[in-house]
């Protein structure tokens, strides 16, 4: 028997598709898995698809999440909408609009509090607060994610004085000389 199993193996013998074992692949759930090549494609040793199978005595991410849920009163629905209220405030200077609480509410203060530490941070004045907070959630942007900033300016100023020196050229026509 083989040590090593592909994607499409380890699919069929958890009765699950390739794209989920893909993603898992991806997570980290098989920890020795490789891929030499792309052409060969993922290598799965069978270890990790025991130790998948076999429930450890570590509790998983999302048993560790329900403890720390459990061991911390949920704050209301209603004390959260407060709180992203005052953080969206102190921010920005402005009061939300009720589709902002909440979404911002939705997402979690935690979360909510880094998009604003994200805008507070921002080298340049947020001109569309709404905008940057929802880019800022479908990008997944983080305090530590770096802005890439693009010169629009200079190379528009730079290609309207090339466009300029162009049409300063006079116009003479030798033929109709005196």
């Amino acid at each position: 028997m083989r040590d090593l199993l592909t994607v499409r193996e380890v699919a069929e013998r958890l009765q699950k598709s390739e794209e989920t074992v893909k993603r898992w692949l991806r997570s980290g759930k098989f920890p020795n898995a490789y891929k030499k090549t792309d052409k060969q494609g993922w290598q799965i040793p069978q270890q990790d698809l025991q130790a998948l199978l076999i429930p450890s005595s570590k509790p998983s991410v999302k048993e560790k999440q329900i403890k720390n849920n459990q061991s911390s009163p949920p704050l209301q629905n209603e004390d959260t909408k407060e709180l992203v209220l005052l953080a969206y405030q102190a921010v920005t200077m402005t009061s939300p609009t009720q589709t902002m609480i909440n979404i911002l509410s939705h997402i979690g203060i935690k979360r909510t509090l880094e998009i604003l530490l994200i805008m507070q941070q921002s080298p340049n004045k947020v001109k569309n607060p709404e905008g940057f907070i929802k880019k800022a959630i479908s990008k997944g942007w983080t305090p530590t994610t770096i802005p890439i900033k693009k010169e629009r300016s200079i190379a528009r100023i730079q290609q309207n004085k090339h466009t300029e020196n162009r049409s300063t050229l006079p116009f003479y026509n030798w033929l109709e000389e005196d």
